[in-house]
């Protein structure tokens, strides 16, 4: 008897994480406005950033088990939704500065919340259990909601659409639309028996093979995602200070490029093995760091927006192939934990870089610090690689039980 297809159950799960990610990025364009109407300083933006992944890393931390414990993840999931409702809507009424951290903390718990859950939600609602499959989804609705959300905020200031509030009202109400998806389409996932006791990645059940596959995983992605956290953050002002290009509008398309580009990059690099992908994404990703380097010694422009494409490229790449190899070695009863430590990891490589660069920035100039990451990139990734080809061979032959 073949397994349900489970479609809108996924469509909604995707919704959610989808939403979530619009909420962490919709703030993004009205820093500068909150900057302008209340007299806030440099540090004081960079503290609300930071708020955001503190929330998300705790939110991981403490409740990247839950939803293995649960008997429905659905409970999970809805829990974090109203968390993002929450923080949504703190956020886009805020009238001090206390309100824009408390919500950009609930947007980062939320977020935190609703990932592991819902990964682990996809492949047990996925009819072949198709791991490499769920990643592709998953990141792929990650990266559209990292994208759209700056999108959203950005229409609605240049059409004076009351930016402040209107992103995160739209947010909520698509928060509300998951939320009631959930409750009402059939679910129908293939479950397996709880964990009884603590769980822990690092545990003894988690087997050497697969703890160093976890490790080549972990790696991977925070090479990938260092390097993107930096581009997506300081690329324009690589741009318009390194390159010498007059209009900031003008230079900030390069996030635009580098979000669409990784976005495309992760369906694309679902027809790949998981090892394959993040093995290619890594190498691309050093690659092109190198390539911007020389482009900026150059001060070419032509050649930092074609480095920063083949970034792109090897982002998705390598996120996709990453999160293709934690949703495999991942024990069943497991899961969200796996996911969860995964993603940990990634936002710890989404925030800390970009703060060491700004740092790098402050004593060597941008310059020095763009050369700092690649430096990094390159190093990481002659570690990396040779040893990903050594343990994702034999850990191949961790599967999932056959139910």
């Amino acid at each position: 008897m073949s397994r349900p297809r489970n479609i809108p159950a996924r469509s909604f799960v995707a919704l959610a994480i989808m939403v979530a990610l619009l909420n962490s990025t919709a703030a993004s364009p009205l820093y500068g406005v909150y900057r302008a109407h209340w007299s806030l300083d440099t540090f004081t933006i960079s503290a609300i950033f930071a708020v955001y992944a503190g929330g998300t890393l705790l939110s991981l931390l403490l409740l990247g088990r839950l939803s293995d414990r649960l008997r429905d993840r659905r409970i999970a999931i809805a829990g974090a939704l109203l968390i993002v409702i929450a923080g949504a809507l703190v956020f886009g009424t805020a009238t001090d500065l206390h309100a824009l951290f408390v919500g950009r903390f609930l947007a980062g718990f939320g977020t935190g919340a609703v990932t592991g859950a819902a990964n682990a939600a996809l492949i047990e609602l996925d009819p072949r259990l198709d791991a490499r499959r769920s990643a592709v989804l998953a990141t792929s609705v990650f990266t559209i909601g990292c994208a759209v959300g700056p999108a959203i905020s950005s229409l609605c200031l240049a059409l004076d659409l009351d930016p402040l509030r209107l992103p995160f009202l739209v947010i909520a109400a698509l928060a509300l639309v998951a939320l009631a998806g959930l409750a009402i389409v059939p679910w129908r996932p293939v479950r397996f028996t709880a964990p009884t006791g603590p769980i822990d990645v690092t545990s003894p059940a988690a087997s050497t093979p697969r703890l160093a596959a976890f490790s080549i995983a972990a790696a991977a992605v925070f090479i990938a995602w260092a390097v993107g956290s930096s581009f997506a953050s300081l690329g324009p002002s690589f741009v318009h200070e390194l390159l010498h290009m007059p209009s900031m509008a003008a230079a900030g398309l390069i996030v635009t490029i580098f979000q669409l580009v990784g976005g495309l990059s992760q369906i694309a690099a679902g027809r790949l093995s998981s090892d394959r992908a993040l093995i290619a994404g890594t190498v691309i990703v050093a690659a092109a760091t190198l390539a911007c380097l020389i482009a900026i010694e150059a001060a070419s422009a032509v050649g930092f927006v074609a480095g920063t494409v083949l970034i792109g490229i090897g982002y998705g790449a390598a996120f996709v192939g990453a999160a293709g190899v934690v949703n495999r070695i991942a024990p069943p009863d497991r899961r969200a934990a796996f996911v969860s430590a995964f993603y940990v990891i990634a936002y710890l490589a989404n925030c800390l870089p970009v703060l060491l660069l700004g740092w790098l920035g402050d004593l060597f100039g941008l310059a020095g610090a763009f050369l700092a990451l690649t430096i990094f990139a390159a190093l990481a990734t002659v570690i990396v690689v040779p040893a990903a080809i050594v343990v994702l061979k034999p850990a191949r032959q961790i599967r999932r039980p056959v139910t």
